[in-house]
């Protein structure tokens, strides 16, 4: 019975609760709150940690980490009545790649766009829900703290630029070449892209080389800002500062390269002209020159043409017709000239009372876009031209081996071959005939030592081209009259008497002796080879 009772109620199905979260919608979620909660813990970090360092009180650390919110969306701030426009890139640009790979990663190269908009919105719902709490936050906090609220406006538009910049960015990664040819837009619109952020991240890096080498060169200057901290805290502390204000003064290095001005408060800077004025005492601005060391400078102009040139060779590789290469260089210029205008009006701002710090965005876009363009356009050109040469010469070559594999032959059918015959003939291998070993050489009367015998000799040499015959030559046949039994007396006779004592040779007769001594050094020559008919081998 109990088996039983148990065994009813294995069978017994189970309703299985389905699960309230989605796959997508679990997706989303993530997207939204990944990037936020990660940025506003790292913040609570920084924040306690620094007011436990300074010994400074917690009553306003709430107020703090709204505050280094908007601070990390380059939301303008003011602090003790004195306005705060500049605002460290770093930060933002590591909070940005953060959401465009993790928007990536939830998107497929066959998403629609639909579900790409729904991704690119849940990624900019959670930090701006973030922002409305921040906002009521400090406008709490500031009846206790010298931090007033910001412009809620502002600090709006910038959280979903930068969010809805970097999701957008994100999925464009994954799903952008699929969506261009779902829309029917050009084949190269996709492919200039990666030119153009190459193109805009070669003019960063040298910016940030010319803004590190600026540094070590006044380091004198650099030490003596560091050691206003007033400990090792204070220095850390301005030093991690100036690491994190560094790209901002890489974007003033990327504007003096390419021609522009650059202000530092009261100061301008050029490749030209330098006027001094007033800098604020950061360690990350000690290195701002006050005059130019000497003429070479425009020299450095250089750096943007050869970028130029490196973004007309990628967009030249694409190989594309001379009007796409054109339009994919105008296109490629045109983004990086958009990209460093942005990043050139987040770079800058107010600065209390030394003023303005940064550089002008819409002209940093124009110089950008104009040294970009011009080189870009000339390599691409000649790159372009020369893809067209190589594509007709293969076309003529391909055009030619298909005339050859389809040619009339001479009966005047069209497709028909002709055929040639070929005769092989086989060329029979000569055989080598060899006479057997003669008997050793007694030693001459006159005393002839063994190294005469070696000297060359006229019989030597015609009995040796005498040893290679055909097959075909017949062999010696006894005279008339002369049976073959005599013909073999007359060998043995010319053996033995080669046999013989050198000395008694004169009494025999002149015609035996001579061919027996020829045939003693024929076979001296001969050695030891093999006796009979042998082919030669390889």
């Amino acid at each position: 019975m109990m088996t039983s009772l148990l065994g009813r109620g294995s069978r017994r199905d189970v309703p299985t609760r389905p699960d309230p979260i989605s796959g997508d919608a679990r997706a989303l979620v993530g997207v939204a709150l990944r990037p936020t909660g990660a940025a506003i813990v790292l913040l609570s970090a920084v924040v306690l940690v620094t007011l436990v360092s300074s010994n400074s009180d917690l009553t306003g650390a709430i107020g703090a980490i709204a505050t280094s919110w908007f601070a990390l969306h380059q939301v303008s701030l003011t602090i003790t009545d004195a306005p705060l426009g500049i605002l460290p890139l770093l930060p933002t640009a590591v909070l940005m790649w953060v959401v465009a790979r993790g928007c990536a990663r939830v998107v497929e190269p066959d998403t629609s766009a639909r579900e790409a908009a729904k991704v690119v919105g849940a990624a900019v719902a959670g930090p701006l829900a973030a922002t409305l709490i921040a906002l009521a936050v400090v406008t709490d906090a500031s009846a206790v703290t010298p931090i007033s609220s910001p412009n809620a406006g502002a600090a709006l538009v910038w959280v979903v630029a930068i969010h809805a910049l970097a999701a957008g960015a994100g999925v464009v990664s994954v799903v952008g070449r699929t969506r261009c040819a779902a829309l029917g837009a050009p084949t190269w619109l996709p492919s200039m892209v990666r030119p153009a952020v190459r193109a805009a991240v070669s003019l960063f890096a040298a910016g940030s080389v010319l803004a590190l080498a600026s540094l070590l060169w006044s380091w004198s200057e650099v030490g003596d800002l560091l050691g206003e901290g007033g400990g090792v805290v204070g220095v850390l502390g301005l030093t991690v500062v100036s690491v994190l204000y560094l790209p901002n003064v890489a974007v003033g290095g990327v504007a003096v390269l390419l021609g522009g001005t650059a202000n530092v408060g009261g100061t301008s800077l050029s490749l030209f002209e330098i006027v001094a004025g007033p800098v604020p005492p950061v360690p990350v601005l000690g290195g701002v020159p006050t005059e130019l060391a000497g003429p070479a400078w425009p020299v450095l102009l250089l750096v943007p043409v050869a970028v130029g040139a490196l973004l007309g060779r990628d967009c030249g590789r694409l190989r594309l017709s001379l009007q796409d290469t054109a339009f994919a260089v105008l296109t490629a210029a045109g983004v990086a000239g958009v990209l460093a205008a942005a990043v050139g009006f987040a770079a800058g701002g107010e600065l209390g009372a030394y003023g303005f710090v940064g550089v002008e965005p819409w002209a940093l876009g124009l110089l950008t876009f104009g040294w970009l363009v011009l080189p870009g356009l000339a390599v691409a050109s000649v790159l372009a031209r020369r893809n067209e040469s190589d594509e007709e010469f293969e076309e003529t070559l391909d055009d030619g081996a298909g005339e050859a594999e389809v040619s009339p032959s001479a009966s005047g059918e069209p497709g028909a071959t002709e055929e040639f015959a070929f005769e092989v003939k086989r060329l029979e291998l000569p055989s080598m005939r060899y006479r057997s070993e003669p008997e050793p050489d007694a030693v001459t009367a006159d005393g002839a030592d063994a190294d005469g015998a070696d000297a060359p000799d006229p019989a030597v040499e015609d009995a040796l081209e005498a040893e290679i015959v055909d097959d075909e030559t017949p062999e010696p046949q006894p005279a008339d009259g002369e049976s073959e039994a005599e013909a073999l007396d007359v060998v043995e006779v010319e053996v033995a008497a080669g046999g013989e004592d050198p000395v008694d040779s004169g009494d025999s007769p002149d015609g035996v002796s001579e061919k027996s001594s020829a045939r003693e050094r024929a076979a001296d020559a001969e050695g030891d080879l093999p006796d009979g008919p042998v082919t030669p081998r390889d």
